[in-house]
């Protein structure tokens, strides 16, 4: 679905002249931005782009930029959006106003059509590769992403959900004595997870994804929000650590996210 934010007004260094380098100009700022449908059913907050967090975002990254052009200034705009891990295509509109006179404003569109996931759809296809996943505390949110994506059938084999330890056990091959000994969230289980479905859905690469999403279960050893990463294939395995900070669902959302960085690097070779 699309959601615009519109009139985000915004005073930085903008412009071209000795005279705009040393004085603050407004610009508006206005971003439609493609994003899931969940909100629209579930009416929860926790479900949707948070507006004061990316309006803020928007307003830091331009005022530490001091643009010269507005067409930079739009691009700035769209990267700090499609920063978000719920933020699919983004279009971006930079207005500034009395720039030159007798013009009363001028503005520059920058839309970034595809989303991290479909970035990476499109570079399998190309390589010719093929992913799957091991999802325990996203449940499904890295496959679902994927699958957002026009043309995931050609590259993405499947996915496993194993949210407790008996299906990584079981289903993954994650061995009982790494679960006693590190935990189901280290570094260990991540690394047999992304091996194990690597191997059970014959991938090129797997992603494996393990940690603690709150608002419960964390210890000063393991804090909410630590998510260890693997990533599988045919030159072995690569774990990642991540502390993300926030609630529940924006955990799941920057791990998804994460993941998906992984596996794109990956896929790059």
């Amino acid at each position: 679905m699309k959601l615009r934010l519109d009139g985000i007004d915004v005073d930085c260094i903008i412009g071209e002249r000795p005279d705009e380098r040393t004085r603050t100009q407004r610009l508006r700022v206005d971003v439609e931005l493609d994003v899931p449908a969940l909100p629209a059913e579930t009416d929860d907050i926790r479900d949707a782009v948070d507006y004061a967090e990316l309006s803020s975002d928007i307003r830091k990254a331009l005022v530490a930029a001091e643009c010269r052009m507005i067409e930079r200034a739009a691009k700035v705009v769209c990267d700090v959006c499609r920063g978000k891990s719920n933020v699919g295509a983004v279009k971006a509109t930079v207005t500034k106003y009395g720039a030159v006179e007798g013009l009363e404003s001028a503005s520059a569109e920058w839309t970034d059509g595809m989303s991290a996931a479909a970035t990476l759809v499109e570079l399998l296809k190309a390589k010719g590769l093929t992913c799957a996943t091991a999802e325990s505390c996203t449940g499904g949110g890295v496959g679902s992403a994927i699958t957002d994506a026009p043309g995931a059938s050609e590259v993405f084999l499947g996915g496993v959900i194993s949210y407790s330890n008996e299906v990584k056990s079981g289903v993954l091959g994650v061995r009982n004595e790494t679960l006693e000994r590190f935990g189901a969230v280290s570094k260990e289980t991540a690394a047999e997870m992304a091996e194990g479905v690597r191997a059970l859905m014959k991938s090129n690469i797997a992603v494996s994804v393990t940690g603690i999403a709150g608002p419960g279960g964390g210890s000063p050893e393991k804090p909410v929000g630590l998510v260890w990463f693997g990533v599988a294939s045919k030159d072995g395995v690569r774990t990642e650590k991540a502390v993300f900070a926030g609630d529940r669902a924006k955990i799941r959302r920057q791990a998804v996210l994460h993941a998906i960085g992984m596996l794109t690097i990956a896929a790059m070779g």
